[in-house]
């Protein structure tokens, strides 16, 4: 059996929360889910050890935005905002902010799943440093 990826799910939104751990607990990928935001967020990733993080924007307290900026002083796991905010400005916002992919609802279960399949393959070429070398079969 290949192993899971996890994937911590940021949101306040049971609703969401919900809708992302029916459809990602299916085998390939495993949820662990948060309402924490801040300085406690760091004791679930280092606890928890995700290779993904899911980020609702629209959060009461701290919102996405704050969040995704927190995360990126500690953490370099590939994220993925997910936002009602449908504009263009507005996405590229969020990938300026630190994300790595930016999707804005309604999605579907199978986006979602392409979308992160795709920035853990991006993400992980641009770590593995045996990618960048020649065969020689130029």
């Amino acid at each position: 059996m290949l192993a899971q990826t996890k994937i911590l799910t940021i949101s306040t939104d049971p609703v969401l929360v919900n809708f992302l751990q029916q459809g990602l607990n299916d085998g390939e990928y495993e949820t662990i889910s948060t309402r924490h935001t801040g300085t406690r967020l760091k004791d679930v990733i280092d606890s928890e050890d995700p290779e993904f993080i899911v980020l609702d924007i629209m959060m009461p307290t701290l919102d996405g935005i704050g969040t995704c900026l927190q995360l990126r002083q500690w953490t370099d796991l590939p994220i993925m905002m997910l936002s009602t905010w449908g504009t263009g400005d507005n996405t590229v916002r969020g990938l300026n902010l630190g994300s790595d992919n930016y999707l804005t609802e309604p999605f579907g279960v199978d986006v979602l799943k392409k979308r992160i399949e795709d920035t853990l393959k991006r993400n992980t070429t641009a770590f593995d440093p045996l990618s960048n070398i020649s065969t020689g079969n130029n």
